[in-house]
């Protein structure tokens, strides 16, 4: 059994307890919108996850390029994004001027993330693998802009920013590991790639229990 094989089989193991979590806790249950579309950024995960051994049981290799596995990962973060970016972030950002500060080092986090995946351009030069990969890193840098947003961004009003800060620290740190993973792929450095497979496991496995705890301090539940 190769590293690869384990890294996605752990990830997949995870992103399944924290999905299966969340479905006996959340979508079966009266909980906002917002809650159940984290628990769908975990199906999306694990789903990818499944394609890839799949592929591997039935061809006896990891499937590179362009592929299922990768239409996971971008669900997932397309998920995360849209959570954020559609139900939160407006009760948390009035657009005053006051608060630009926060808007603009927020953008640090996707910056450092698409540094980081242009570094693979100088440690291995350019591959055709490289330009489906980059579509998965802008969805996972956009959303690590919201998350790193509504960590560092103050609340005005209505509790909803504080009282969900963990969620988003855990959810930054699956977009960073995630990226740092897909850059130790693309790169060939295995342990590395299992070290970042196993912290994107444990984000995985955490996210939703953690959401679901702090979220019960909204009024709306």
């Amino acid at each position: 059994m190769t590293i690869e094989l384990i890294t996605n089989l752990m990830i997949l193991l995870c992103s399944q307890i924290g999905f299966l979590y969340g479905v006996f806790t959340i979508l079966i249950r009266e909980r906002p919108l917002y809650l159940k579309m984290v628990v769908l950024a975990m199906a999306c995960m694990m789903v990818g996850r499944i394609y890839v051994l799949l592929q591997y049981v039935t061809k006896g290799t990891v499937p590179d390029g362009f592929n299922v596995g990768m239409l996971g990962l971008l669900g997932c973060f397309l998920f995360l994004f849209s959570a954020n970016y559609g139900m939160i972030d407006g009760l948390a950002d009035d657009g005053d001027i006051e608060y630009l500060k926060y808007r603009i080092i927020s953008f640090i986090a996707p910056v450092v993330l698409i540094a980081i995946y242009g570094s693979v351009f100088f440690l291995k030069g350019f591959d055709i693998n490289m330009i489906p990969y980059a579509v998965v890193i802008l969805f996972i840098a956009i959303a690590s802009r919201y998350h790193f947003k509504h960590i560092i961004f103050p609340d005005i009003e209505h509790g909803i920013v504080r009282s969900i800060r963990g969620y988003n620290v855990v959810a930054l740190l699956l977009c960073v590991f995630t990226a740092l993973w897909i850059v130790f792929d693309l790169t060939g450095h295995t342990y590395m790639y299992l070290i970042c497979g196993i912290l994107v496991s444990i984000c995985c496995i955490i996210i939703i229990p953690l959401l679901k705890k702090e979220a019960t301090k909204w009024t709306t539940i």
